[in-house]
């Protein structure tokens, strides 16, 4: 049995859209790099299906079955380092505008600029998200899954440990079992974001913004509600069409590491909530409602919410621990800007990272 560790991988790789939006599942993107190997801590994407069960008045016991809805899903954790790995998780959630066939000119949606070696993600009305093949190197075997689409992103940040993502995914049955074919690791040569490196700042009203050195620990949420319903029809058990976005939802927690039971302008505490109808960070594209930042040399990864509404705050003391503060919101559709988010991931200290832009092509 081969153990060893290399082989045990996830590769990613975005799947080929037409001008129209027909998807090939199972065929890479043409404008793509290749397949790209992440670094992952675990994965848990598992081939699933209901199972239908015949019952009659006729017998003591169910004698008949078969299978029903069949699919994949299961999520992907790792620390958060600058490659194209997570690139492409991000590029997940935000997506590209489809070709111009007639051009022909490539993907070049207003929500998604790439220069260089500099990714930048917002919401814009002409994207669509990608679907991906995600193959996954079990020790003996490669197991295959396409039509893969990501449900949900979430970065979590604390102090003293590294930052991390985990990505959620849904998609079409299993595909295959295959040969173990090892991918090139994407960000070999550099290391995750970590605590000592990230800034948290605030802004109230887009005037101006506040580093905050109270936060003991972050999470962020991207939720993409798809509608997996939809993507299916009668003929076949599996997906037939990729599951479609639903209404987005971007959600977390900030944990401040005193009591700050009195906040100050742009920076948050217990009494922000408190006041009559509640508090809401009203950002801009310069200065948003909340900014979570990681800087490693010449590359970093800058996580933007415009606007965001908090949600009752949570306090306790015990004997042995001192009094900390918890502090929930949701984020809210800045109008003034036409997004709720920005994304800013700069691979410029990875030798490995690629200077293409992730495509539906």
């Amino acid at each position: 049995m081969a153990s060893n560790l290399k082989y045990r991988y996830v590769a990613l790789t975005p799947e080929h859209t037409t001008a129209t939006g027909a998807r090939t599942y199972g065929a890479g993107s043409l404008a793509a790099r290749a397949r790209i190997g992440g670094e992952a801590d675990s994965e848990s994407i598992q081939y699933q299906f209901d199972l239908l069960t015949r019952a009659d008045m006729s017998h003591y016991g169910a004698q008949k079955s078969v299978n029903g809805k069949e699919y994949s899903s299961g999520s992907i954790d790792l620390v958060t380092q600058p490659d194209d790995f997570l690139g492409l998780c991000i590029f997940g959630i935000y997506g590209d505008s489809l070709y111009d066939a007639a051009g022909p000119t490539l993907p070049s949606s207003a929500g998604y600029d790439q220069t260089g070696k500099v990714h930048t993600f917002k919401e814009a009305s002409d994207q669509v998200l990608p679907s991906f093949t995600l193959e996954v190197g079990r020790e003996e075997k490669e197991h295959t899954y396409t039509g893969m689409c990501i449900e949900s992103l979430s970065f979590s940040a604390s102090h003293g440990e590294y930052a991390t993502i985990s990505a959620s995914f849904t998609g079409k049955s299993e595909s295959a079992l295959a040969d173990l074919n090892n991918p090139t690791l994407n960000g070999d040569t550099v290391d995750g974001f970590h605590f000592a490196e990230g800034v948290v700042s605030f802004s109230t009203a887009g005037t101006q913004e506040v580093v905050s050195t109270r936060i003991q620990s972050i999470s962020l949420d991207f939720n993409m509600n798809l509608d997996t319903d939809a993507a299916c029809s009668i003929g076949s058990r599996t997906y037939l069409r990729q599951p479609l976005p639903q209404m987005r939802e971007i959600s977390g927690t900030v944990e401040f590491s005193t009591a700050h039971d009195v906040g100050t302008t742009d920076d948050p505490g217990y009494d922000t909530a408190l006041g009559t109808g509640g508090a809401i960070f009203d950002g801009d594209g310069t200065f948003p409602a909340l900014k979570l930042k990681f800087v490693s040399g010449s590359s970093s990864l800058e996580v933007q919410v415009q606007k965001l509404r908090w949600e009752a705050p949570t306090s306790n003391v015990s004997g042995r621990d001192t009094e900390t503060l918890s502090m929930s919101f949701v984020g809210l559709l800045d109008q003034s800007t036409g997004t709720m988010s920005k994304m800013i991931l700069t691979n410029t200290g990875n030798a490995g990272a690629g200077s293409v832009r992730y495509s539906l092509l």
